[in-house]
């Protein structure tokens, strides 16, 4: 009778913390849908490319600061969520080191954003885009998701995103004022970071004092790998709009930007629920793999159906859609059936980001590593061989491709596992 107890009172505050969590990255999801159809009305689709092609350029350079503390980082804390040693020696040297690395990425974006022709058109656009990578470097997100501290994680996207809406409508008037439109999302973010980040170096009372230069370095050599094949999939996710503006010019690139940002939605999304679900997740397995498999399945399952109907639903309502994102009346029917095409894409990035909880889980990152970086080049010849027969349904099409390709390969690294565990049940 306690035990029963006991588990209904976890599922409460599990349930709880999801409502919660949920909230926040609503707000996450909800904040872009606000203000791109105010972007392409007051910049065109020109200047919503542009835009995209400096956010994407800005999520890129942020897998190098972040160097693996989502992953590695929130698993470490959430196994050691009592032990205040561990705890500080964590976040100080995770800290520590995401400094020394983002003074690196700020200099070596520099030198490519005013080297590169094609990036010094639009350096100052650029240049601002940078602020988000200093707002993703403060941000203790990855801690929070460790201590599965949820208020707090949705405060900081509530914050951020809240100042980013405001600037926006505030200050954008012009079709000029696209330059200004991630240093907001920047400036946003370091705010709400802040405050998030001096609220748990106070409570914990942490201090950088018994910090070295020898332990961040020894972080960042030993999350080397791990780091470069995230960088590799940030280029899978990001470049792909940097590639379209490349060959078809930013126009074409701010129609993709439009249906990538309906993509993005259950991509974020999908994100949002592997963090909220995968320090339980690493715990359960850690505990017992066989219990902790059934319980992966079951979440992620439901999950799973959830979104296949939301899809649904923007599958049938495409014009609608793409009208409430200002697109030209008389483009509507041009760029409808890719919209369309582009929605199959969230049924196979569901599969991947639930099956990618098993492959760090299980300490397949190895294995992940060489998956990823293959998978990108191969995304980026594909995309850019198939935009040049097909236009911009190529782009969309090569990226459902090397999706059922990845989501092949994991299967097949996690075959002993998911194989063992149906014999035993």
């Amino acid at each position: 009778m306690l035990k029963h107890k006991i588990l209904s009172r976890i599922r409460n505050q599990k349930f709880k913390d999801f409502i919660v969590y949920g909230f926040g990255q609503a707000v996450n999801l909800l904040s872009p849908l606000l203000v791109m159809p105010y972007i392409v009305f007051i910049c065109g689709e020109e200047g919503l490319g542009k835009v995209g092609v400096g956010l994407s350029f800005a999520l890129i350079a942020i897998v190098l600061v972040d160097y693996g503390s989502y992953i590695n980082g929130t698993k470490a804390i959430s196994l050691n969520t009592t032990n205040q040693i561990v705890l500080e020696e964590k976040f100080t040297t995770i800290y520590f080191a995401k400094f020394i690395l983002l003074l690196i990425v700020i200099a070596g974006s520099s030198i490519i954003i005013l080297g590169i022709p094609f990036f010094r058109k639009d350096y100052l656009q650029l240049l601002f885009s940078l602020l988000i990578v200093v707002g993703q470097f403060i941000n203790p997100t990855w801690f929070l998701q460790g201590i599965q501290n949820f208020k707090w994680i949705s405060t900081i996207n509530i914050v951020s995103k809240v100042i980013y809406v405001c600037c926006v409508f505030l200050f954008i008037h012009k079709a000029e004022d696209y330059i200004y439109v991630n240093a907001f999302l920047g400036i946003g973010s370091i705010i709400a970071s802040l405050i998030s980040f001096l609220y748990i170096y106070y409570q914990y009372s942490f201090s950088f004092q018994k910090t070295s230069f020898v332990s961040a370095f020894h972080l960042i050599k030993e999350e080397f790998s791990l780091t470069i094949s995230q960088l590799f999939f940030s280029f899978y996710q990001y470049a792909p709009i940097m590639l379209i503006s490349y060959v078809g010019g930013d126009f074409m690139a701010g129609q993709y930007r439009i249906i990538d940002q309906v993509v993005m939605i259950f991509r974020t999304y999908f994100q949002m629920f592997f963090n909220f679900i995968y320090a339980d997740i690493c715990l359960e397995i850690y505990q017992d793999s066989k219990k902790g498999i059934a319980n992966w399945k079951i979440k992620n399952g439901y999950n799973y159906l959830m979104v296949l109907l939301i899809v649904l639903l923007f599958y049938f309502n495409a014009t609608t859609i793409l009208l409430f994102f200002k697109v030209n009346p008389s483009d509507v029917h041009k760029l409808a059936p890719l919209f369309r095409i582009g929605l199959f894409l969230p049924l196979f990035i569901g599969i991947s980001f639930s099956i990618k909880q098993l492959i760090f889980a299980f300490d397949k990152n190895k294995l992940y590593i060489k998956t990823t970086i293959f998978s990108t080049v191969l995304s980026l010849i594909l995309m850019f061989f198939l935009l040049t027969i097909l236009g911009l349904k190529g782009a969309f099409i090569s990226t459902i491709l090397i999706e059922i390709f990845v989501i092949i390969v994991y299967l097949l690294i996690l075959k002993k596992y998911l194989f063992k565990t149906k014999l035993q049940s």
